[in-house]
């Protein structure tokens, strides 16, 4: 059997208990050393499940949605690929991949194809090709473990490129959230302030699907705080950290909706 350790990182992929128990069906099957067929049956189940997997990251009607999708005639709805692409970049267009955040869609599929390539390598057991010995066994359930494994660290470095640039595009579009709203916390310690330069240290995409992007950054905002009368104003010059979490729709990527935007900004300094 595989490691515990490499058995149980998996476990921790898996979203939910189906796919832990086809899991743990796919490497039981393997103790059967009366069964001769248990390679074969250990190798059906983790196609199982990794086609459960993609399907529950990347449902039908979602992946359907999306303006990059393209129908395969040999597949009904979307293939284990373009399941995997979803997850990666939701409904971001080829357009805005390359104009905007300087990713080749292409690069994309290149980077998933020797995962898928290694997974099916490992999870198609032949006749010809009859697993028969203890260390056949062994090597396979290894194998199978790791393509797998494979698999998902290749989607999160995917997705975590794509989602990188994206976050560094949408950038600008958290400093003009703090020229269009009026932000409570800077309100409460002046009756008037100016917002200054914004700087975003920590930016994340929290979803990325095909309808619409959600997004936190975190950071410093210079703060002007105005203060005294006409004829003795006064000005403090301050930066304090803030979070803001927005949104927009996956069509129109650079559109923040204001009307979901939050902004917090943590003023304790100056009170104290």
């Amino acid at each position: 059997m595989p490691s515990q350790e490499l058995i149980n990182k998996v476990r921790s992929r898996l979203p939910d208990d189906f796919s832990r128990r086809q899991l743990g069906g796919a490497l039981v099957v393997l103790t059967q050393e009366n069964n001769p067929a248990r390679a074969n049956q250990s190798a059906s189940s983790f196609r199982e499940l990794t086609a459960h997997v993609l399907e529950l990251m990347a449902p039908d009607a979602d992946v359907m949605r999306c303006q990059w999708f393209k129908q395969d005639k040999n597949v009904e709805g979307p293939t284990r690929r373009q399941r995997a692409l979803y997850t990666c970049r939701g409904g971001l267009t080829d357009a805005f991949l390359k104009d905007k955040l300087g990713i080749k869609p292409g690069t994309l599929h290149s980077g998933l194809g020797p995962a898928f390539q290694e997974l099916n390598k490992r999870t198609h057991v032949r006749p010809e090709t009859e697993l028969k010995t203890e260390e056949e066994i062994e090597e396979f359930a290894e194998n199978a473990l790791v393509a797998l494994d494979d698999l998902f660290e290749t989607i999160d470095e995917m997705k975590d490129r794509v989602a990188t640039a994206l976050s560094r595009a949408l950038s600008g579009a958290a400093t003009d959230a703090f020229i269009n709203q009026s932000i409570s916390e800077l309100d409460e310690i002046s009756g008037k302030y100016e917002t200054g330069g914004v700087l975003i240290d920590d930016p994340e995409i929290l979803a990325l699907d095909a309808d619409r992007i959600r997004c936190r950054f975190t950071g410093s905002v210079s703060v002007t705080l105005m203060a005294g009368g006409k004829h003795d104003p006064v000005d403090f010059k301050e930066s304090f950290p803030f979070e803001c979490t927005t949104s927009a729709p996956a069509a129109a990527k650079e559109d923040f909706d204001f009307a979901d935007t939050t902004i917090k900004v943590d003023t304790s300094s100056w009170r104290e």
